[in-house]
C-alpha cells in the first residue's frame, strides 16, 4: 500500500499545473457553443482563470499541498520555473522524503526510495511540460496538439473536451465548463481521473484549494489540499540540486 502510495503522489505531482479548475468564478465569461474551436475554450477558459497578461506573468509557482489516503498524510511540495526551466517536486511522510524530482539545465531525476533514475531524453521533454504554470498558453511554443472531442458531463456539469497529445506522458483530455469555462477535470492514462474543485482567487488568479485523485489501483480517491500558493519568488539555486 506504501509504495502505491509513492507512485500516485508522485503522478499528482507530474500533473500539468495548467489544469486548474473550481465552481467558483472570477468573472462571468462567455457561454461558448458547442460547435466552438479549440481556441475559443481556451480563450474562456484564460478569461475565466484570470486573464492572459496576469497568466502569462507568472514567472514561477511554488505550491504545497498535503494529500491523504487511509490515514496517511502526505506533504507535497512544487515548484515550476518557467523564466529558468526549472522543477522541482518533493513527496514527505512523516518527515521522511519518499521522492524527489528535480528538473535543470535540460536534464532530469528522480530520487525515491533510496534509489535514484536519470530521465531519458524522451521523459526529459514530457516533464518539460509541466514547468508552465498554465499550459494551454504555450502550446504552440511545446509542440502539443489540441484537439476538441465533443462534450461531457463531470459531476452533474456539462464540459467541453479538449485532447492534449505532447511528449511522452504528458496525453491528457482536460473537461473546461460550458458555463463558467474553468477546467473541471483532468484524465491520463498514468494518473486517472483527477477532479479540481474548492477554487479561491490568489494574486488575481483562480486557483486550486482541493484536488481529487481516482484510479482503480487505488482503493479509495486520494483527497489533496492545497496549503498555499506563491507566485514569481525569488528562487534559490540550491532548491535545484
Amino acid at each position: 500500500m506504501k509504495k502505491n502510495i509513492i507512485i500516485f503522489a508522485l503522478a499528482l505531482l507530474a500533473l500539468p499545473t495548467a489544469t486548474k479548475a473550481g465552481v467558483e468564478e472570477k468573472e462571468n465569461p462567455s457561454i461558448v457553443k458547442v460547435d466552438n474551436s479549440v481556441k475559443e475554450v481556451i480563450d474562456s477558459y484564460v478569461k475565466a482563470t484570470g486573464g492572459e497578461a496576469k497568466m502569462k506573468a507568472v514567472r514561477n509557482m511554488e505550491m504545497n499541498m498535503q494529500a491523504e489516503i487511509q490515514g496517511m498524510m502526505l506533504d507535497i511540495s512544487s515548484v515550476v520555473d518557467r523564466e529558468n526551466q526549472r522543477l522541482l517536486n518533493v513527496t514527505e511522510m512523516d518527515g521522511n522524503v519518499l521522492s524527489k524530482t528535480v528538473l535543470k539545465d535540460g536534464a532530469g531525476k528522480v530520487t525515491a526510495m533510496g534509489q535514484e533514475q536519470v530521465f531519458t531524453e524522451e521523459q526529459v521533454e514530457a516533464v518539460r511540460n509541466q514547468v508552465y504554470a498554465f499550459r494551454e498558453l504555450y502550446v504552440d511554443e511545446l509542440g502539443i496538439n489540441v484537439s476538441y472531442d465533443g462534450t461531457a458531463e463531470v459531476e452533474g456539469e456539462q464540459a467541453y473536451k479538449l485532447i492534449f497529445e505532447a511528449a511522452g506522458d504528458g496525453n491528457t483530455t482536460e473537461y473546461y465548463s460550458v458555463a463558467t469555462g474553468l477546467k473541471l477535470q483532468t484524465e491520463s492514462p498514468s494518473i486517472g481521473k483527477v477532479l479540481y474543485k474548492d477554487y479561491r482567487e490568489v494574486d488575481g488568479l483562480m486557483m486550486p484549494m482541493a484536488m481529487s485523485i481516482t484510479n482503480s489501483m487505488l482503493p479509495m480517491p486520494m483527497e489533496a489540499k492545497v496549503i498555499s500558493i506563491l507566485f514569481n519568488q525569488d528562487l534559490d539555486d540550491t532548491l535545484f540540486n
